[in-house]
């Protein structure tokens, strides 16, 4: 009915402006121009423009719902120049609301000299441009409308070498460089529409992908075809960055769509409805490779005949943790941690001492002629990595994929971690002794007497496993390690990480399998085996303090703070120090121990990083280089949180809130951008971030320009949760710039990066940005 009593109105205005002469009206532009003078390829400009109204009549805002008045429009017409996001008026429309029964229309007037601005992406040649702006605009009285008209002026603008944004060659026109537009603000998924996006292919740089979207609209409701005109509907399509993909094939769908055509007066729109269960396809060129991932925008509008949605978005996170075919961040440095773990375990007495009885083990089997050398070495350390593999698999079913990373940073398992740590280092000192369950002594005799009397291989992998098993008072330190850190990567990376571990710790007995005779010359354990043992212990000391310290965080203790934590390392040291100076020993040492050259040697090492850690015990300010990652954050424990401003005093020695809401009006009420952290209490790139670059005086002065939250993913799971649903990420550190005047992102920063000065240029990018978004 609403577009029926539109249509009568407007036809009746019509009417009247046939007899006689049509009154004289228009909207000039007064005035146009680039916010700025010249810009690099690729990058968004501010155009402004003001139209100057002949008295007594109006135009239409931009939000005016076209079903009742057309609204204001601006394109732009050069080679490569393009609209790259919303117009904006500068004028607040003045409303009026007209009735006809039950039938209403809310009309929204601009009048006299309005400006607008909108965002132009520049994709030209390098050198002078003229652009020619037109502006569309229907102009009313209180009356009568006049026909949707055009108006139009040139503007200049110098380009400079850039990185040029590609559209797709077949894009319909109108379309081009929809792809790159506004591409940070935030989801706007709706109910009516179920949608999902998959990439086939290989997410190398320069492979072209396929990019499968599947949709499911609502019975009753519709989205438009890739094929509509956007300026009366929103297409289907896809939006990225251009340095991530460049568009080789637009979506297409081979569903048909219901043409319905609705004119008004003498204008016509041509609508392309989909429905029900749609498949869209289009092809991608990848342009960069990187572990964090890259964001693929979906765009849609529903309707159904009677109304319009807000046009809704969701984005994908192709590559990365998150996405299809990246790796994490620190996955490497993980791979390393597991492969030293084992190496690290070759070296204890539990495995030591396992060497001549592998050698017998397999001269008894060659020379009675049981397996083939190859055969015995496989089953061997197959059976050793299996055991690990099993450790990780069974932690994985019983965590679940989805709860790993809440279990890693859990603070009750890392206070129980911390207890095994300092369980097993008492031990490792030799002040006890732990020892397997009997059955398992009985279950590794009884491997090895069939191993040695049974064919087969069977008998050697249940070797290989009771041998794992009964090492487990030295390897489970060990495995700790590689444990608590696969835990925040992942089930998927546990398991992986427990497999490099026993491979690593199989491959020498893979070769006393091979080889038992040729190995008679390894040196016998001795003295040195306990020195091992010892500083394994100190090892798992320092290790519990970092979990404990985790849980102590956690739980807002305050008790291992920047000085006690570092103060505990400094004394693990000096003492370990002194233990390798020889100045005292303990209960496995049969008499006090007399140092060598290499045991001096590292005695002073010990004594100099403990005295290198004092000045950091008194002074939270200090740089403690790559030691900063594992301590707690400098402020913890000395400031506060002030109730009545909800302010505290955190990393760069500035006032950060905890809460995002109060932080948010906070930053609306001051006139300012806001610097959201997301953060976690046992992310160690976190703290690098926070007294690495954060302190830098070209870093701290920006931030000092916004309002400061700091979001604990893993204290408020909200938090978490807002992270991966609206910025497609689990990973910390990670930083957004926003906008809080209208909810919008101006830049945001992925990852850890130990360079002030790259953190310093994506601070200035978002203070930019701020401030040429006028309102």
């Amino acid at each position: 009915m609403s577009a029926l009593f539109a249509t009568v109105g407007l036809l009746l205005a019509q009417f009247g402006q046939g007899f006689g002469p049509g009154p004289e009206a228009e909207a000039k532009i007064q005035s146009a121009s680039f916010a700025q003078a010249e810009a690099a390829q690729g990058e968004t400009v501010q155009l402004d423009f003001t139209l100057e109204i002949t008295e007594d009549w109006h135009i239409y805002h931009p939000d005016q719902n076209p079903n009742d008045g057309i609204p204001v429009s601006v394109t732009v017409v050069g080679e490569g120049f393009s609209i790259a996001g919303d117009l904006i008026s500068l004028q607040e429309p003045e409303p009026h609301t007209l009735e006809v029964g039950d039938w209403k229309a809310e009309y929204l007037w601009l009048s006299d000299e309005p400006a607008f601005q909108v965002p132009v992406l520049v994709g030209a040649a390098v050198g002078e441009h003229e652009v020619e702006v037109v502006v569309n605009y229907q102009v009313c009285n209180d009356s009568t409308c006049l026909n949707a008209t055009n108006v139009s002026t040139k503007v200049s603008l110098t380009v400079t070498q850039g990185t040029l944004p590609v559209a797709g060659a077949d894009q319909a026109e109108g379309e081009a460089g929809l792809e790159h537009q506004d591409l940070e603000r935030p989801d706007f998924p709706n109910s009516q529409v179920e949608v999902d996006l998959a990439i086939e292919g290989e997410m190398e740089v320069g492979q072209v992908v396929d990019v499968v979207v599947t949709m499911k609209v609502d019975k009753g409701w519709h989205v438009y075809h890739p094929d509509q005109d956007p300026n009366d509907g929103v297409p289907v399509h896809l939006a990225f960055a251009a340095e991530d993909f460049t568009l080789v094939e637009a979506l297409t769908t081979n569903s048909g769509p219901k043409e319905v055509v609705e004119r008004i007066g003498n204008a016509k729109a041509l609508y392309l409805w989909l429905e029900g269960d749609l498949e869209f396809r289009g092809k991608v060129r990848v342009e960069s490779n990187d572990p964090q991932g890259h964001p693929m925008l979906l765009r849609w509008q529903t309707c159904n005949e009677d109304t319009c949605l807000i046009p809704a978005q969701k984005t994908f996170l192709i590559g990365g943790m998150n996405g299809l075919g990246g790796l994490p961040e620190n996955f490497w440095e993980f791979i390393m941690l597991a492969i030293s773990a084992g190496l690290l375990t070759l070296l204890t007495p539990c495995v030591f001492p396992m060497i001549p009885v592998t050698i017998s083990y397999f001269t008894k089997r060659a020379e009675s002629g049981k397996g083939t050398p190859v055969g015995n070495a496989l089953a061997y350390s197959g059976g050793i990595i299996f055991t690990f593999a099993g450790l990780g698999v069974g932690a994985a079913v019983l965590i679940g994929p989805t709860a790993a990373n809440a279990l890693g940073s859990n603070p009750w398992v890392n206070f129980a971690i911390g207890l095994l740590f300092v369980f097993m280092a008492i031990s490792l000192l030799g002040f006890y002794e732990i020892q397997p369950p009997q059955f398992l002594n009985r279950f590794a005799s009884k491997a090895q007497a069939e191993g040695q009397k049974k064919g087969g291989y069977l008998p050697v992998v249940l070797m290989a496993i009771a041998f794992t098993i009964t090492a487990f008072t030295c390897t489970v330190g060990f495995v700790g390690f590689v444990f608590a850190a696969g835990l925040n990567l992942g089930v998927e990376f546990l398991i992986g990480g427990m497999l490099v571990y026993g491979a690593v710790f199989a491959l020498p007995f893979f070769f006393l399998a091979l080889f038992p005779s040729k190995l008679q010359s390894l040196p016998n354990a001795g003295g040195w085996m306990n020195t091992v043992k010892v500083c394994a212990g100190f090892v798992e000391l320092a290790a519990a303090v970092k979990f404990f310290s985790n849980s102590d965080l956690q739980w807002e203790w305050e008790i291992l703070t920047w000085p006690v934590f570092l103060g505990l390392w400094v004394l693990i040291a000096l003492v370990w120090a002194a233990y390798m100076f020889g100045l005292f020993r303990l209960p496995h040492d049969y008499e006090k121990p007399k140092p060598g050259k290499a045991r001096l040697g590292f005695a002073v090492v010990l004594t100099l990083l403990g005295l290198w850690m004092v000045p950091g015990v008194l002074d939270r300010g200090r740089d403690m280089k790559g030691l900063v990652a594992y301590l707690p954050p400098a402020h913890y424990g000395f400031h506060h949180l002030n109730e009545e401003t909800g302010l505290i005093l955190g990393p760069a020695d500035l006032e950060w809130y905890e809460n995002y809401d109060r932080a948010f009006e906070e930053a609306k009420k001051a006139g300012l951008p806001l610097f959201m952290d997301f953060t976690g209490v046992t992310c160690v790139n976190c703290r690098l971030m926070e007294n690495g670059v954060f302190p830098d005086p070209e870093v701290r002065s920006r931030l000092g320009q916004f309002t400061r939250v700091e979001l604990w993913v893993d204290k408020v799971p909200e938090y978490a949760q807002m992270e991966v649903e609206r910025f497609q990420t689990a990973s910390q550190p990670f930083y957004v710039l926003l906008d809080p005047r209208t909810d919008t992102v101006l830049a945001t920063f992925p990852g850890y990066d130990p360079n002030p000065e790259n953190f310093a240029v994506f601070l200035q990018k978002g203070l930019d940005a701020y401030a040429s978004r006028t309102l």
